[in-house]
């Protein structure tokens, strides 16, 4: 096996650090859901990497190349790719009261649009834990995309009391504080090719979202600029007005179902344990 492909010593030693039997991770096959993806295995036995489609996504299958060097790096007994339908919780959560959204944010609905697709994967994907019993959920937010409201430290603490912890999961940002994912792939043997980051709209390892580069560019021309605490109360009002639909469809889902929502919260819960503690800082907790 050439070295381009053959899995580097740290691999196995991932398995003596196991804190939890399963996790998952909200996995577009980007550069840095792959890497959260690689440093929540370093505790979790199993990791199911779940990519959600909103009802919009173009070319989802190029997620499953980077799943398919982690099934590779890590073992495919460990790793697990699922492919999740978002389409009906992202049209009442983003696209809900699309003329109300509009007359309240304006243009900023153009970077705003993203954090109501995140929340809808996070909805779809808490769903998914709590059927399967997965205690713990990791995503590959980062810091210095937080021109992107979906990014902001501010909305990933909030997102956590509100909903993950409300239903018994812990969330997980492991490579919030990291500046160079795309090098440390590289390091480790997992990326298809060097500096894939570095690419601009073509993702050939991710589905390509037709609202996602201008949002991207619209955030980082406008958004970005526009004072901390305006952001901030921005992406905090439009969160806090989804809610309410959010913990409704969840209910709903799980309505007339045995067990109930309360005891598969319950049962989740108790499989939970904390992981280290650079962990906590690294993800704020």
């Amino acid at each position: 096996m050439s070295n381009a492909t053959a899995p580097v010593e740290s691999a196995p030693e991932a398995a003596r650090e196991y804190r939890v039997e399963s996790a998952s991770i909200l996995f577009s096959g980007g550069t840095d859901s792959t890497l959260a993806a690689y440093e929540i295995s370093r505790v979790a036995r199993h990791v199911t990497l779940l990519t959600v489609n909103p009802g919009f996504l173009l070319f989802l299958e190029n997620s499953k190349r980077h799943a398919d060097k982690l099934r590779e790096f890590l073992g495919a007994d460990r790793v697990d790719h699922v492919i999740l339908s978002g389409k009906d919780v992202t049209d009442r959560v983003l696209f809900g009261d699309k003329a109300a959204d509009w007359k309240k944010y304006g243009f900023n609905m153009t970077a705003l649009v993203c954090l109501g697709c995140r929340m809808s994967m996070h909805t779809a994907a808490l769903i998914y834990n709590l059927e399967h019993g997965i205690p713990v959920i990791a995503d590959g937010s980062i810091a210095k995309q937080s021109v992107i409201p979906e990014q902001l430290e501010s909305f990933i603490r909030g997102n956590r009391k509100r909903l993950w912890e409300r239903y018994g999961i812990r969330h997980y940002a492991p490579i919030y504080q990291e500046d160079h994912s795309d090098e440390r792939l590289d390091e480790l043997r997992v990326s298809l090719r060097p500096k894939l980051k570095r690419q601009f709209i073509l993702f050939d390892t991710q589905a390509t979202c037709p609202f996602g580069v201008p949002a991207d560019v619209y955030a980082r021309l406008f958004y970005g600029d526009l004072s901390g605490e305006a952001r901030e109360v921005n992406t905090f009002e439009y969160s806090e007005e989804r809610y309410p639909t959010i913990h409704e469809y969840i209910e709903r889902h799980f309505a007339g179902r045995e067990p109930g929502l309360a005891s598969v919260v319950e049962r989740v819960r108790e499989q939970s344990a904390p992981l280290p503690l650079s962990w906590e800082e690294i993800a704020f907790a």
